[in-house]
């Protein structure tokens, strides 16, 4: 009796140590998978960081990039909307009749304000336009010059502000008037022209149309 007591002791605390080992396994696994998930949470918050500083160091390449194309746009919209200086000057010079000079010239692009009047009032334009003040020997070579700078390519219309003699003032005055803000025309007509032109002169309107060779263009 004794000795089948002292079996079943021993089974019993096999029984135990059993179950211990299985709970100390158990918790070793459980401890082990809690220490992996924190190791990948501790490496995805450092890829996080890494991600947004290497963000952070891209965000000033992209601020570049948009002032880069701002600036491009601009740039673009400016060459579209320019005035050829050399174009209308050549032109000019080639229609004027002999005699017929000019002291001023201004060209205007869209959008701009032109003086139309001797008076120096500015008037918004909202085609391009050039502003002439010019001398001429006669009212007819002024007339002449009138019709001759509808050649001018692009141009749609010609007015005539102001055509007149200068004043002439007494000797002891020290000084001549002037009429039309032609400049120093002496004895000849002093004339105000507007020609207003079309969006062919610009960028955004020639769409290849070549300048006759007439008026300097090319072949």
């Amino acid at each position: 009796m004794a000795s089948g007591k002292a079996g079943n002791g021993s089974y019993v605390v096999i029984g135990v140590l059993a179950v211990l080992v299985l709970a100390l396994a158990g918790y070793v696994l459980t401890s082990n998978k809690i220490t992996t998930h924190k190791n990948e949470i501790a490496q995805a918050q450092e890829e996080t960081q890494a991600a947004q500083a290497k963000a952070a160091g891209l965000e000033k390449y992209g601020q570049f990039s948009q002032v880069a194309a701002q600036r491009i746009q601009s740039v673009g919209s400016l060459a579209i909307n320019r005035i050829d200086y050399e174009r209308i000057l050549r032109e000019t010079s080639r229609v004027l009749p002999d005699g017929v000079w000019i002291n001023s010239l201004d060209a205007e692009a869209v959008g701009g304000s032109t003086t139309t009047t001797t008076s120096g009032s500015a008037t918004p334009s909202t085609t391009p336009s050039v502003h002439l003040l010019g001398c001429a020997p006669s009212q007819k070579s002024v007339a002449t010059t009138l019709v001759r700078l509808r050649a001018i390519h692009g141009s749609d219309e010609v007015q005539l502000n102001d055509s007149g003699k200068p004043l002439q003032l007494a000797p002891d005055s020290g000084a001549s008037g002037q009429s039309g803000g032609g400049g120093n025309c002496g004895n000849n007509f002093a004339f105000d022209i507007l020609v207003n032109l079309t969006n062919e002169v610009t960028g955004f309107g020639d769409q290849g149309q070549k300048v006759p060779s007439t008026l300097g263009g090319g072949s």
